[in-house]
């Protein structure tokens, strides 16, 4: 009996040597590959996705091994054994996401920004119709949407809390500004104000016959309060108005091009208005200062909102021979500008953090836009969409400063480019579609159907403060104005807040 004890004791030890070490081992991640008759040190599988509720799958298999931290709402698959993997994320309902990965010894691959599209949404409907344009207000009360006919414009706001129209607005025999104009309806900064670009085709005729047409512009500014509105140009006795913007600080003044001049002007008092600077073929506003690019140069300076004090030149010279003046200037801060000319060639100035560049980017540019943090530059043509990035970008998939990437091409036109509000996606439409697609590279950028409009050429605007897409789809032969929620609503400390509205 005794030496049965001690056996059994003897027994105990040798498995407690053994196995300790082991369990110390599997607590650090390494496993024994049978393969190769080694321990291993096993990789892991980071998953951060919207929504969270999500199926995961390895090499076909449905893995069980994850589960939510709620510390930073990501999933963990541990212990893998290094090699590659064919990993799916799906859920009752949604779009599945694809990739092929690698897991390496000792080390995690991480995918923060996995994003699943629902198969249908429901759609709210604004009960809006016959709509060509619309806008956002900016504290995301109303919506601004024009409606061209045969005897002029309307302007309509609706109230979008109660779906119901706030105001209305005609301008008989005006038309919305030509899109080649490049000029949209601009809100003030606190939904006091709106400007609305307008055109129409004016006949010069002699005593006999008609001798010429000619297009004339203009700008009504519109009080939502008051429910009045007048004509710019008539009140500032300026024939040649062109890109009104709102000055960011005081609701009462504007800035705006005339004469290849730039201008700052109160919309109440018709001599209170300064020249900032001439010669000016575009310019863009912060909060506090005013950026302009000078001809015959293009030399950009920053100048304080009223004009005050001595303006700061901020670039000293431009990177090629130019053939034409620039038509836009975005400006992000000091060190990352960027300029798109008449010829829609485009070009960026940026004071990197690992040098200064200052170069032609591509041609044909449609748009540009740049993110909310300053890092990357979405732009577009026709039919491709592109990002450059201003600053080194250490999260996975890691990319370089002063690097481009082709994201998407597609045959037919590309329309409503915009990013998305983590700016790890971009949205757009082709045809009648509506589209969303990651920048992520591995493997491939998966692309998924948002919405399937009966339109061929939806008007679409995101809004992220309301984590709603809206656009427009026919009913009853009119285009009217819709929205879903996107993407899934989580907790707050979740990815994504709550959605508005």
């Amino acid at each position: 009996m005794k030496q049965g004890r001690v056996l059994f004791f003897w027994t105990m030890v040798i498995i407690f040597i053994f196995a300790a070490p082991a369990m110390v081992l599997y607590a650090q991640g390494y496993r024994f590959d049978f393969q190769r008759g080694i321990l291993v040190h096993s990789g892991t599988i980071s998953i951060k996705s919207n929504p969270q509720n999500i199926d995961i799958t390895l090499n076909g298999k449905l893995n069980k091994s994850g589960s939510l931290n709620h510390i930073n709402n990501s999933y963990n698959l541990s212990g893998l054994m290094p090699g590659n993997y064919d990993l799916s994320v799906s859920a009752d309902g949604y779009q599945t996401w694809t990739k092929k990965t690698e897991v390496h010894s000792g080390l995690a691959s991480e995918f923060w920004n996995v994003l699943l599209v629902k198969n249908n949404y429901a759609r709210t409907d604004y009960n809006a119709d016959g709509i060509d344009k619309f806008y956002i207000s900016p504290k995301n009360r109303y919506i601004i949407y024009t409606r061209n006919s045969d005897s002029g414009l309307s302007v309509s706001i609706l109230n979008i809390g109660n779906k119901q129209i706030a105001n209305s607005f005609n301008f008989n025999g005006w038309n919305f500004i030509d899109e080649a104009r490049k000029e949209n309806i601009e809100w003030s900064p606190n939904e006091d104000y709106v400007s609305v670009p307008v055109e129409k085709t004016v006949s010069n005729t002699g005593s006999k016959q008609i001798v010429a047409k000619t297009v004339q512009y203009a700008y009504f500014i519109l009080n939502p309060s008051a429910n009045t509105s007048f004509n710019l140009n008539d009140f500032l006795q300026k024939d040649d108005i062109r890109y009104v913007r709102w000055d960011p600080q005081n609701k009462n003044y504007l800035f705006f091009l005339s004469q290849n001049n730039l201008f700052r002007a109160d919309i109440n008092n018709a001599s209170d208005i300064k020249e900032i600077a001439q010669n000016v073929s575009s310019f863009d506003l912060s909060r506090t200062n005013v950026y302009y690019s000078q001809m015959p140069n293009e030399l950009v300076f920053k100048a304080n909102l009223d004009g005050s004090g001595t303006p700061t030149q901020l670039t000293a010279n431009f990177p090629e021979n130019l053939t034409s003046p620039n038509s836009r200037l975005v400006v992000y801060d000091d060190s990352r500008i960027a300029f798109l000319n008449q010829n829609k060639n485009l070009y960026i100035y940026n004071l990197g953090e690992h040098g200064t560049y200052f170069k032609k980017l591509a041609s044909d540019i449609d748009g540009m836009q740049f993110s909310n943090d300053g890092k990357k530059l979405l732009f577009w043509t026709d039919n491709e969409i592109s990002v450059y990035y201003l600053r080194d970008w250490n999260v996975a998939p890691t990319r370089t400063e002063n690097s481009i990437e082709d994201i998407t091409r597609y045959s037919d036109r590309i329309k409503n480019v915009q990013w998305f509000k983590d700016y790890e996606h971009i949205i757009f439409s082709t045809g009648s579609q509506m589209k969303i697609i990651e920048l992520d590279p591995r493997d491939h950028r998966n692309c998924m159907n948002l919405i399937q409009t009966a339109v061929s050429a939806p008007f679409a605007v995101y809004d992220s403060a309301q984590g709603r897409l809206y656009f427009t789809d026919n009913k009853n032969s009119s285009a009217s104005l819709y929205s879903i929620v996107f993407p899934e609503p989580t907790p707050i400390l979740g990815i994504y807040t709550p959605p508005g509205g």
